[in-house]
């Protein structure tokens, strides 16, 4: 019940204090979903698969809390924490220009008020809030690096598919022009935003964070890493395929209607196929606990 407790005032308090330190993040990140619902952020698939991984160890994170002292025990942490606090209220006109940098300054304010309010949970925590933070961010600065080769690479692959498909699609570069049965024209082109480089970030953050928790052998992370990086890139060709067929079937409406979720859909259904798979590979087990299923100590 103490953990419980504990867990809900950080939680409260967090929230609470993000309100100074990112104040327009909701307006910023429903922007940024409004546009090709997030192609930009990877803001749902990411914080599903965190919340889940971070769920599975609550028995780790509860006894932590439970461990927590009174209100004048590690100060110096605490300290820190308000410090932390203090900076990014003041950094806030700086944070608040883009939807990267004030969901790095929620994370960090999360974080930051779990040193203040518990303290012990400073080691346990660490690891989300740095491989969060990068979560966050890196898409951005891979997208600006990696986009326009990756979406090239995705449109020839996709351009493969359709034309096994059949469909009367015409393509230059990145640049598509579909021809529907109802009479519409479905016009576009492949982003560097929707070129996958979102969802193999989110993937590679989040396979980094269970090698952590679940205490893998570096060779079945590496396996798992390449394998989902090429499936991530295969799935999303696959994905311009269903939007061509969805389009050529019922007009450019359903096109932009699907556009908007079957993406997150796709995506989504990879992570949490390939968490089972990654947990039966190599060495360690769930989080906690070794395969000889002696509690270790973090």
């Amino acid at each position: 019940m103490k953990a419980a407790v504990r867990l809900v005032v950080w939680i409260g308090a967090g929230t609470a204090l993000c309100l100074a330190t990112a104040p327009n993040f909701l307006s910023l990140l429903d922007q940024s979903l409004g546009d090709t619902f997030g192609s930009v952020f990877p803001a749902i698939p990411f914080a599903a698969l965190l919340t889940l991984i971070f769920a599975l160890r609550w028995n780790e994170l509860r006894d932590v809390l439970a461990a927590e002292g009174g209100a004048t025990t590690q100060l110096r942490i605490r300290a820190l924490g308000a410090g932390i606090l203090v900076l990014l209220w003041l950094g806030e006109p700086l944070t608040a220009q883009t939807v990267e940098t004030a969901g790095v300054a929620v994370v960090l304010t999360l974080y930051a008020s779990s040193l203040v309010v518990n303290p012990l949970t400073k080691r346990i925590l660490l690891p989300y809030a740095a491989i969060y933070s990068a979560g966050i961010g890196a898409p951005f600065v891979l997208q600006w690096a990696f986009g326009e080769p990756l979406a090239y690479a995705s449109s020839v692959l996709a351009s493969r598919f359709v034309g096994l498909a059949g469909l009367p699609v015409v393509w230059q570069g990145t640049q598509f022009q579909l021809f529907s049965r109802t009479g519409d024209v479905v016009a576009g082109y492949v982003a560097p935003g929707c070129s996958s480089i979102i969802s193999i970030t989110t993937f590679v953050g989040l396979l980094a964070l269970m090698h952590m928790d679940m205490k893998k052998d570096l060779r079945s992370t590496a396996i798992v890493a390449v394998a989902g990086i090429a499936i991530l890139t295969l799935l999303n060709s696959l994905r311009i395929l269903l939007l061509m067929w969805v389009g050529y079937v019922d007009g450019a409406s359903a096109f932009w209607g699907v556009h908007n979720w079957i993406g997150y859909a796709l995506f989504l259904g990879f992570y949490l196929a390939a968490l089972p798979v990654y947990t039966r590979m190599g060495r360690g087990s769930m989080v906690g606990y070794p395969i000889s299923g002696t509690p270790y100590t973090p």
